[in-house]
């Protein structure tokens, strides 16, 4: 059912990366039940079925791929399979990432590349691939999640910060630069999550909890806080003025 205030995506195609996990899940299906069709990626084949499933139980066309988002070759040859099949992409969302966290000099660089290529340069890759053809034909919204730890200081999460406030950098720079090519991009940002990416830290009671206590709303973020935010930024029509932005949906944690 189309929502009213311009959050009606029928006819619409949406790319979401990291389409089976907890948050890409539940986007997918918000798109799907407003009538977007959708490509999905994700490096979980099984999560992605999943999805993909669900998607098409609501009568949405599906097409989804195994995609590693730091390889550029990839990430190329599957926005153009996936642009072909459905003739363009509206819409891009990028939710893939991970998170990885130690004292900062015990911290490998293997473990810091990591963390970079996936969250930083895998969205860059993603967003440069789609908007291509976005600026082409001169129409497109993409949506960057960042976290909010992209602007604070955290002990023993250096890379994870670091790649974080670099997708907010980036989101500042592709809007700008691209702003009057058609193409918006904005990006939004929840707080700490309770989605199985953070099942191994949060398994310690005393560092969730440390957490909560350090969020004005009392509690982590929920999975769906982001969902109506990015339909928000994704509609051309309730959006039209908003560019370069991060919405901060983290339960006022931001403001401390």
């Amino acid at each position: 059912m189309a929502d009213k205030n311009g959050l009606d995506f029928r006819g619409q195609v949406v790319l979401i990366t990291g389409g089976g996990g907890a948050i890409g899940n539940q986007l997918a299906l918000a798109f799907g039940e407003r009538g977007a069709n959708l490509v999905l990626v994700d490096a979980d084949k099984g999560k992605l079925a999943t999805t993909q499933a669900e998607v098409e139980a609501l009568g949405r066309q599906t097409l989804t791929g195994m995609l590693d988002v730091r390889d550029s070759a990839a990430v190329e040859v599957f926005v153009g399979r996936a642009w072909g099949h459905f003739g363009a992409i509206d819409v891009l969302v990028n939710t893939a990432g991970i998170y990885d966290r130690g004292p900062s000099v015990e911290f490998t660089e293997e473990r810091f590349d990591r963390v970079m290529d996936i969250n930083l340069k895998g969205t860059w890759l993603m967003c440069q691939a789609v908007g291509r053809r976005m600026i082409a034909r001169a129409r497109g919204r993409i949506i960057n999640y960042t976290s909010n730890a992209g602007i604070r200081g955290t002990p023993a999460q250096v890379a994870y910060n670091i790649s974080k406030a670099g997708v907010i950098s980036l989101t500042k720079c592709l809007a700008v630069e691209w702003a009057k090519t058609g193409v918006v991009v904005n990006a939004v940002s929840p707080g700490p999550t309770d989605t199985p990416l953070m099942a191994e830290p949060f398994a310690n009671t005393a560092f969730r909890d440390a957490l909560a206590s350090k969020i004005p709303a009392g509690d982590l973020t929920p999975v769906d806080a982001t969902i109506i935010p990015v339909l928000f930024l994704a509609s051309s029509e309730a959006s039209r003025w908003v560019l370069g932005q991060t919405l901060f949906a983290d339960g006022g944690m931001s403001a401390t």
